[in-house]
């Protein structure tokens, strides 16, 4: 049977197809509609070169930069107001397979059970660069393989939520929370667009890594988001690469990594 769309797909979807990030049967559909559609054609050449141009303009390392002098610019701000906890990075722990290498794009499942996405929830994207290599938006609908030297970075666009925490899972099942190390959810960053969680982080080690980005409407302790990451690697039978979704509310992110 030949995948035809009886309407053009939004937008949104052809944004996630772009990204990578449309489930396979939906992803054939979307892409053959759009290479017999001039309007949603045109979508998605534009989308492909707005990146193209952004990786060309702005190299990975630039593109770090520009990040952290706007966090420097926020911390400062926020000191002048009196409260510097807001926009203090954690420091991110050091591990076996996870190091921090600077100082210091989604399935994305709401957690119904289903492990399916919420249409107009936040979104979170997991950027690589740093390598030999141009810059690239991380899938989540099939493993990334990582380059030695490459480094990651996340952001986030909140939506309604309030608050985020990365952490990441390793095929032994070790738990590394990134963003906190400890405490709970750090609050997100308001106005509109991508924000980005500081600093960037380079995966040692051989193996898959699955990294997961939550953004939630209250603080969720890191332990707890640790302990459910255990739990949920235990359903998985113990593989990484079947991790379900985290027993916690909100919105989350996931990407496996194969790391050199």
């Amino acid at each position: 049977m030949s995948a035809h769309l009886s309407e053009h797909p939004s937008k949104w979807t052809l944004s996630r197809l772009h990204a990578g990030e449309l489930p396979t049967d939906e992803a054939t559909r979307a892409r053959t509609h759009a290479a017999d559609c001039e309007q949603c054609g045109a979508v998605l050449r534009e989308a492909q070169e707005a990146q193209s141009q952004f990786e060309a303009e702005i190299p990975f390392e630039r593109f770090e930069e520009g990040v952290n002098r706007a966090e420097e610019k926020a911390r400062k701000l926020e000191r002048a107001r009196g409260s510097s906890q807001r926009w203090m990075g954690p420091v991110v722990a050091l591990a076996a397979t996870v190091l921090l290498v600077v100082a210091a794009r989604p399935l994305l499942a709401t957690n119904t059970g289903t492990g399916v996405r919420t249409k107009g929830g936040a979104v979170a994207e997991l950027r690589i660069g740093g390598g030999e290599g141009s810059q690239r938006v991380a899938r989540t609908d099939a493993p990334e393989p990582l380059a030695h030297g490459e480094r990651v970075r996340l952001g986030y666009t909140p939506e309604t939520r309030g608050f985020v925490l990365a952490l990441s899972v390793d095929t032994a099942g070790e738990v590394t929370p990134l963003y906190p190390e400890a405490g709970e959810s750090l609050p997100v960053e308001p106005g509109p667009g991508m924000h980005w969680l500081p600093d960037s982080i380079e995966f040692t080690g051989s193996g898959t890594e699955r990294v997961v980005v939550l953004l939630s409407d209250e603080p969720v302790k890191v332990e707890e988001a640790i302990a459910a990451a255990h739990q949920a690697f235990e359903l998985g039978g113990r593989d990484v690469t079947q991790l379900p979704p985290l027993a916690v509310d909100g919105d989350q992110t996931h990407w496996m990594l194969l790391k050199p």
